[in-house]
């Protein structure tokens, strides 16, 4: 009489677990991709969200509105540390909204404004045309931006992802 053993041999083991190999050789690479497309349009997302506040404000309070690179006085130097909104008044600074915790390998890059701060004034205008890119592990494939018009008007850019 034949006996039925239960259960699996080595070698069946064995090439499951090469062909499980082969497949997330495969797999893991293009997720990888998606996830720095998905974190991309997500913080850009964040930053648009955070220009459209400061606009908002700046028209509701009539006066000018800054948004500059976070830091501790709320001014810094590095837009990939974070964005501080803040409005002035009588000398002091009054911050509105900060975010912050971008990713460490991601870069953004602003293009316009010599003086590394964003200024809409309280009709919601702003003094320079400026560009605002973002790019998950500075690679341009993946990267997102949005173009900030004179009249305040904040839209996707699709011309200006090159992340050099």
């Amino acid at each position: 009489m034949f006996t039925i053993s239960k259960g699996f041999t080595l070698v069946e083991l064995m090439v499951t677990i090469a062909v499980a190999a082969l497949l997330l050789s495969i797999g893991v690479p293009s997720f990888t991709a998606i996830y720095e497309a998905t974190r991309g349009a997500n913080e850009i997302q964040k930053i648009n969200d955070l220009f459209a506040f400061a606009r908002n404000q700046a028209v509701n309070y009539g006066t000018t509105v800054t948004v500059c690179p976070y830091a501790s006085n709320p001014c810094g130097n590095d837009w990939s540390k974070g964005f501080s909104v803040y409005v002035e008044r009588n000398g002091a600074k009054k911050v509105l909204k900060i975010i912050d915790g971008f990713n460490s390998k991601d870069t953004i890059s602003l293009t316009g404004p010599t003086d590394k701060t964003v200024n809409f004034t309280s009709d919601g205008l702003v003094s320079t045309e400026t560009s605002i890119i973002y790019c998950p592990s500075g690679k341009s494939d993946a990267s997102k931006s949005i173009k900030i018009s004179t009249s305040g008007l904040i839209k996707e850019d699709d011309e200006h992802k090159s992340c050099s």
